[in-house]
């Protein structure tokens, strides 16, 4: 069996506090690379942040070994949450492939008061669906 290889990316966004969210980034683990994180500022001047990797974000370690586990990942996503200022929010892309095996591709939306998880493929057949007005299976992988 192949590797699965993605890429994550943020768009730029506002946090509410730059050092404890600093002080997340760095604590932040990536699943096979570093993850990167990148400032900039909006039109009126106020910094604002993105971030990416190589491979997945595997998350937070656990504070008693740290390791990472299966909790690793949500611990991440709910100190982001708390991070991200009112009326913004942070949308992590994740586009990946076990070669042609499969693709995938996902953005996971985080406001500081909600998230929501969407999915390429079932956008895609939803949107057949209203195209053709009927239901629509199909295979997309092997």
């Amino acid at each position: 069996m192949a590797n699965y290889n993605c890429v994550v990316r943020t768009n730029y966004f506002h946090v509410k506090d730059m050092g404890t969210f600093m002080d997340l980034m760095n604590r932040t683990v990536g699943s096979e690379d570093k993850v990167e994180l990148w400032e900039e500022t909006d039109q009126d001047g106020n910094p604002i942040y993105a971030f990416g990797c190589y491979g997945g974000i595997a998350g937070l370690p656990n504070e008693s070994d740290d390791e990472i586990d299966d909790d690793s990942y949500d611990r991440f996503t709910d100190e982001l949450q708390k991070c991200v200022s009112e009326n913004d929010a942070v949308i992590i892309m994740e586009s990946g492939h076990e070669n042609l095996r499969y693709v995938t591709g996902s953005a996971f939306i985080i406001t500081s008061n909600d998230t929501k998880y969407l999915d390429v493929e079932t956008l895609a057949l939803e949107a057949i669906k209203k195209m053709v007005g009927t239901e629509f299976v199909t295979r997309m992988d092997y």
